[in-house]
């Protein structure tokens, strides 16, 4: 009888553990090759474009690299719990290499799309979330196509 109670507090152990909390990257973005981080915000229309920054501060990029070394993912949200917003993009460069593109819920940074679904996502309690990183980052904002490239929005 002890050793089948036993047996079942291990099963339980081994399945909670991996029903809990993950690192979003498995293998962590080398912020001594990150030199670029292109944030798009959600594009409505594409014919008036997205608000984008190009970031290449050194300290406003490492900030970025860590916030999303050190996010975790959480639970994925259930579909009737979504709500349909488009998303941002967070893209990471070293030099003209895409190195990683992350895409978060306009209304909400704290949901990531993985794959084919909305997760919660946590970034480390002393820092902004990627929405306030780029809220404050000095870069100057412009109009990007759903290419990414730079255009003028039109007149309205």
């Amino acid at each position: 009888m002890n050793k089948k109670i036993l047996f079942c507090g291990l099963l339980c152990m081994i399945c909670l553990s991996g029903c809990g909390k993950r690192e979003l990257l498995k293998e962590k973005l080398d912020a001594a090759k990150i030199d670029k981080v292109v944030v798009t915000m959600a594009m409505g229309n594409p014919a008036y474009g997205a608000d984008a920054k190009v970031i290449t501060d050194p300290k406003e990029v490492q900030d970025f690299v860590f916030l999303f070394n050190n996010a975790e993912v959480d639970e994925k949200i259930d579909k009737e719990d979504e709500w349909v917003a488009l998303s941002g993009s967070y893209t990471f460069f070293s030099g003209e290499e895409q190195v990683a593109k992350f895409n978060v819920n306009a209304n909400d940074p704290e949901r990531i799309w993985i794959n084919d679904a909305f997760y919660e996502i946590e970034y480390p309690d002393d820092m902004l979330d990627p929405y306030g990183l780029y809220s404050y980052s000095d870069a100057e904002i412009i109009v990007v196509d759903e290419n990414g490239q730079e255009m003028i929005r039109p007149e309205e």
